[in-house]
């Protein structure tokens, strides 16, 4: 059996800290996903590395911070990323409506935001949460793109009554369950890998496995770039091909190749990450058992692994242990 395997990214402008220090801070725009002119780092790498190895990738766009930005700054972004032939999603994280009141800096002094609270669907009526997707729609029309039939909540956070309301927004696809991030309180999407079709929308988790805590604890880990070790990744994807595992979806964002380096918004690229990424696509590519594909592949091609039985992979402890020793060179020879 070939497991397939979707790599995919959140591509989102950086708050930056605004909602903290909102008369000394403000959202940094395409920068934040690109670099400096002249000095590419984040997307651009990342779009290099897939078409250096052919892999197709999907990246779940943000639209909700055209209520800073307006809808132009990351329609260039939209317009690189379908140049390139990716696919593109939707991507929603609510707290950046707080800009749309007019005294949004004396709203959050009275309020101050908290993910939980504030970057999710969860909590909202049904009409709000429609409503929201809608213009998460629109912002792609204007873009010129086709209209999304897949959705990533914000941080991962998600329960089951949005499912009804996703579907009823035309989203038939959702890759918002990431057990490694946020429990859901449904028995039914403790997903670790295998989608699931959920009240007519096919969910279709992001990848949690077992690996450890900093103290060699198990513990449940999300399948990010970032959040792995060179030998976590190999052996994951070893794993999978090994136990016949049918989907493996990774999750990754263009601020784990590059973070700000000094004031004058300069960005240091991520050695480490973009060897994790290179990595991850010779494998992908040359690995008879793997096999890159989507997320709108997998929801049209493999519906015959839904319902199957989920399990997690358990990563060896060593693997984990590696990952550490990993993180502390790298920080030394950044420094």
């Amino acid at each position: 059996m070939t497991t397939h395997v979707a790599v995919t990214f959140d591509i989102e402008f950086d708050i930056n800290g605004t909602f903290a220090a909102p008369r000394t801070r403000t959202p940094q725009g395409a920068i934040s996903l690109t670099g400096q002119p002249g000095q590419p780092s984040g997307l651009p790498v990342i779009l290099d590395i897939l078409d250096h190895h052919g892999v197709r990738a999907t990246f779940f766009v943000e639209a909700l911070q055209a209520s800073w930005f307006g809808l132009e700054e990351m329609g260039r972004i939209v317009e690189l990323l379908s140049a390139c032939g990716h696919e593109i999603q939707l991507h929603l994280h609510p707290a950046w409506l707080i800009f749309d009141k007019p005294d949004w800096i004396s709203h959050i002094g009275r309020e101050p935001p908290r993910a939980a609270v504030h970057d999710t669907l969860i909590n909202l009526s049904h009409e709000r949460v429609t409503e929201i997707i809608q213009r998460g729609k629109a912002a792609f029309v204007a873009w010129g793109q086709p209209e999304p039939v897949a959705l990533r909540t914000g941080s991962l956070f998600m329960e089951r009554h949005l499912y009804s309301i996703f579907r009823a927004s035309g989203l038939t696809v959702s890759s918002s369950v990431g057990l490694g991030i946020h429990q859901p309180e449904d028995h039914a999407m403790k997903l670790f890998q295998r989608p699931r079709l959920l009240d007519g929308v096919l969910e279709i988790p992001v990848s949690s496995y077992i690996g450890t805590d900093h103290l060699l604890r198990h513990k449940t880990r999300l399948a990010t770039l970032i959040g792995m070790g060179l030998r976590e990744q190999r052996t994951w994807l070893a794993q999978a091909a090994a136990e016949e595992t049918p989907v493996l979806v990774l999750l990754s964002h263009a601020s784990e190749f590059h973070k700000p380096k000094s004031v004058d918004g300069s960005y240091q690229r991520n050695t480490l990450t973009e060897r994790k990424f290179e990595q991850l696509c010779h494998q992908l590519t040359q690995s008879p058992s793997l096999k890159p594909v989507t997320i709108s592949e997998i929801a049209t091609t493999l519906g015959d692994c839904i319902e199957s039985v989920d399990t997690p992979i358990v990563l060896p402890r060593e693997a984990s242990f590696l990952r550490f020793l990993e993180t502390a060179s790298h920080k030394v020879l950044q420094a």
